[in-house]
């Protein structure tokens, strides 16, 4: 948020068509590694801002609401079935990305991205019953890094790729027995609005 505000005020000295805006929204292919669980699907949606500082190079930030998680089995010893639960920690995420334009439409994107989680759920059926709970020891901030491509058509519609990398742990490693970093595939599509 605070890119966004720094980028207006620098884009109101400056030529105002190097800025600008838009809504996105896209699917998320999330998992968290090294903890024995499946990938889940998801949703992203959100806004972005780009300020162009040349032909070849920009900067973009967003400020993205991002559902991730993943799912798992579990061993119920109570019925000796395994029963697939499915874990959902939703995230505020503001990507902040240097854009390389390798063509004039299409971009090579990469740079950190500072994530905040707000709450984690887990569900699942035992005995025909549906099962929920608020999954506890969840780190609030997730350090990520970001690499993708982006594609703009004429028409102003972005089509973009991306793969986040956690660089910390979704929960505590101490309770959660090891390393446990996020890891999602962003396919999304998004809308320029030139100032």
């Amino acid at each position: 948020f605070l890119a966004i505000i720094a980028i207006t005020f620098i884009t109101t000295a400056k030529a105002q068509s190097d800025f600008s805006f838009g809504p996105k929204a896209g699917l998320n292919i999330t998992g968290v590694g090294n903890f024995d669980a499946n990938a889940k699907a998801s949703i992203n949606l959100g806004a972005f801002a780009e300020y162009k500082f040349c032909d070849r190079f920009s900067f973009q930030t967003e400020l993205l609401y991002s559902r991730q998680g993943f799912s798992k089995k579990l061993d119920m010893l109570n019925n000796n079935s395994d029963v697939k639960a499915r874990y959902r920690v939703n995230y505020l995420n503001i990507p902040m990305l240097t854009k390389f334009y390798v063509l004039d439409n299409l971009s090579v994107d990469f740079g950190p991205q500072l994530g905040f989680a707000m709450n984690a759920k887990g569900r699942y059926k035992s005995s025909g019953t549906i099962v929920k709970e608020k999954i506890q020891d969840l780190n609030t901030v997730d350090l990520s890094l970001a690499m993708g491509a982006s594609y703009e058509l004429d028409m102003g519609l972005i089509l973009s790729a991306r793969y986040n990398q956690g660089l910390t742990n979704v929960f505590d490693k101490d309770v959660v027995g090891g390393a446990n970093k996020n890891h999602v595939f962003q396919l999304s599509v998004g809308w320029r609005i030139n100032l």
